[in-house]
């Protein structure tokens, strides 16, 4: 009951309060830049970026910039262009064309096009799940970037792209940097720990440091909207965060480089036993801190 009543109460503080109203013309063409996102959601191809081109309005450039740059696997995608905090009417849009998307694919289309954008700007949504949406949308143009990119010279400062509070830095890390390393676990499974120390050497920082340093999760964990089915965010990606660290730290330890293994345990969250219960690996972290600490 405690934790219903938490999580009723944080939903409530971060709901937006606000209908977001468009004109018709841009209203029609929002719908249409959801359905060609529908069909090709890697956003690929002149096709789509003439189609795109050819539905801006002044209040949907925003949307069709970073849609075209997400098809390029551009580096601006990297920018605070496209990393500081959209506004409200802008991440409202983006959601907009993840409804369209998943009423799309689902097996009933019950609602039509129209109708779900109307809903959707008509709704209060809270605005975690509206950024969340928004960065896991550019997120495949920055992994596509990343497979021929080095970014070792880049620094992704959480601080400066205007986030209200440690959650939304989070939300924009799990996504950015999920873009990036998520290919480990493959990578790991593959047991091609060549390739992934290779792409290891090429990630960006965050405030500074390596990706692994990162630690600032002690926010109110909350439920989200998946494709299908409701999750705890941090049960989600601290998950998947984990797996990707242990595939990190496999490779370094068979590589021989002790020295790197052993700091990528210290300072992630290998060595936190507070995050521990969200790894799917309990028992085996417990029993390296009770070694290591």
């Amino acid at each position: 009951m405690k934790r219903i009543l938490i999580v009723l109460l944080s939903t409530t503080l971060f709901t937006v309060n606000a209908q977001t109203e468009l004109d018709s013309l841009s209203f029609r063409n929002l719908v249409k830049i959801s359905e060609a996102y529908s069909q090709n959601p890697n956003a690929r191809g002149k096709d789509f970026e003439n189609t795109i081109n050819s539905l801006r309005t002044p209040a949907l450039n925003p949307v069709a910039d970073a849609l075209i740059a997400i098809g390029k696997a551009d580096e601006v995608l990297l920018s605070h262009r496209f990393l500081d905090r959209p506004n409200t009417e802008e991440l409202k849009y983006w959601y907009v064309l993840r409804e369209i998307h998943y009423n799309r694919v689902r097996d009933s289309l019950s609602r039509s096009p129209e109708e779900v954008a109307g809903e959707v700007l008509e709704q209060d949504i809270d605005e975690r799940f509206l950024l969340d949406n928004y960065y896991y949308r550019i997120h495949s143009g920055i992994a596509m970037l990343f497979n021929k990119a080095n970014l070792k010279k880049m620094d992704i400062d959480l601080d400066s792209y205007g986030l209200k509070n440690d959650t939304e830095k989070a939300i924009l890390y799990f996504n950015i940097c999920g873009a990036l390393i998520q290919r480990f676990r493959v990578l790991n499974m593959m047991k091609n720990d060549k390739k992934l120390l290779a792409f290891a050497k090429k990630l960006p920082t965050f405030n500074g440091e390596p990706y692994y340093a990162y630690t600032d999760f002690d926010f109110e964990d909350f439920e989200f909207m998946g494709y299908d089915k409701t999750e705890w965010y941090k049960e989600r990606h601290l998950g998947e965060l984990y797996q990707s660290l242990m595939s990190h730290f496999g490779a370094l330890a068979n590589s021989g480089d002790k020295k790197e293994a052993r700091e990528l345990y210290a300072l992630s969250i290998m060595a936190k036993p507070a995050y521990f219960r969200y790894s799917g690996m309990e028992e085996q972290l417990n029993k390296w801190y009770g070694q290591y600490k």
